[in-house]
C-alpha cells in the first residue's frame, strides 16, 4: 500500500492536511512518497492513492479514467429537510442582473475553484466573478446565521469523528440528527463531511456535504484521517481499501 503525499517547492508538506495524512499512513504501516506536482508520478497503480489539493487529487483519477460526477454533492435530494432554507440553482450574471435576487449566499455548483462562497449584496462582491460570455452555475441560499459548525466525517455510513470549526464552544450537537441523516442519505459516497450548523434559533440546520477524496482534517487524527481518504479512493477506483478495518 503507498501514498503519495504533496509537497511545496521546497519539499515540505504543502499544508498539514498533508503532514497529518502522512503521519496516519505511516501509522498504518503504509509506504509513503513526497511529490510537488502529480506530472512526476509514474507509478501506474490505481491502488496508490495521492493525497493534496482537489485539483491534483482530480487529475490523478482522470489518468485512471474514473469519471465523477459533474456536479458537487453539496445539497442532495435526500436531505433537503435538513436544510431548513430555500436553496435553488442559478447562474452568477443572473444574480447580477436583478438587484431584487441579492443578500443571498452563493457558491459554485460545477466549477469548485472558480471562487469561494460568499455572501453577495453590494456590487463589489460581484467583483471578479461575472463573466457574461461563460455564465457560471452557482448554488443560492438563503442567508443562515450559524453560530457554531460542525463538520461530521462518515466513513461507510457511520460517524468517524465529529469537530466544531466554527462558532460557540459550549454549543450542543444533537448527535440523533446526524444518524438520521445518515440514514436519509442512501446515495452517499463511502466517505464524506456532512457539515451541520446551529442557527440564532437554536435549530439544527444542515450546511452543506463534501465528497470525501480531499477534505482538509479540522482536527480529526492521523489514523481516522488515513482511513477517511482511503475509503473515498478505494470506492472511486474500484480498488480494494486496505485501512477498512
Amino acid at each position: 500500500m503507498k501514498a503519495y503525499i504533496q509537497t511545496d517547492k521546497s519539499g515540505n508538506f504543502y499544508n498539514v492536511n498533508a503532514y497529518v495524512a502522512n503521519e496516519g499512513f505511516q501509522t498504518l504501516g503504509w509506504e509513503t512518497e513526497k511529490y510537488f506536482s502529480v506530472d512526476e508520478i509514474t507509478d501506474n497503480d490505481p491502488e496508490s492513492l495521492i493525497v493534496g489539493g482537489i485539483g491534483n487529487v482530480r487529475k490523478r483519477l482522470e489518468k485512471f479514467g474514473v469519471e465523477r460526477p459533474s456536479n458537487e454533492i453539496d445539497y442532495p435530494k435526500e436531505l433537503e429537510k435538513y436544510l431548513g432554507r430555500k436553496v435553488w440553482v442559478s447562474t452568477i450574471e443572473e444574480i447580477f442582473r436583478d438587484e431584487q435576487k441579492w443578500n443571498i449566499f452563493i457558491k459554485p455548483k460545477k466549477e469548485t475553484k472558480k471562487f469561494v462562497g460568499k455572501v453577495v449584496k453590494d456590487y463589489k462582491d460581484f467583483i471578479g466573478i461575472v463573466d457574461n460570455d461563460n455564465p457560471t452555475q452557482i448554488w443560492c441560499s438563503e442567508i443562515v446565521n450559524f453560530k457554531t459548525e460542525w463538520r461530521c466525517f462518515i466513513r461507510y455510513g457511520e460517524i468517524l469523528d465529529v469537530r466544531q470549526y466554527k462558532g460557540v464552544w459550549d454549543s450542543k450537537i444533537d448527535l440523533s440528527v446526524i444518524k438520521n441523516a445518515i440514514k436519509d442519505f442512501e446515495s452517499s459516497p463511502a466517505s464524506y463531511a456532512l457539515d451541520f450548523g446551529i442557527d440564532d434559533n437554536d435549530t439544527m440546520k444542515l450546511v452543506e456535504i463534501n465528497d470525501g477524496h480531499s477534505l482538509g482534517t479540522y482536527g480529526i487524527s492521523p489514523i481516522n484521517y488515513a482511513k477517511f481518504l482511503s475509503a473515498r479512493w478505494s470506492e472511486l477506483t474500484k480498488t480494494k481499501d486496505y485501512a477498512r478495518f
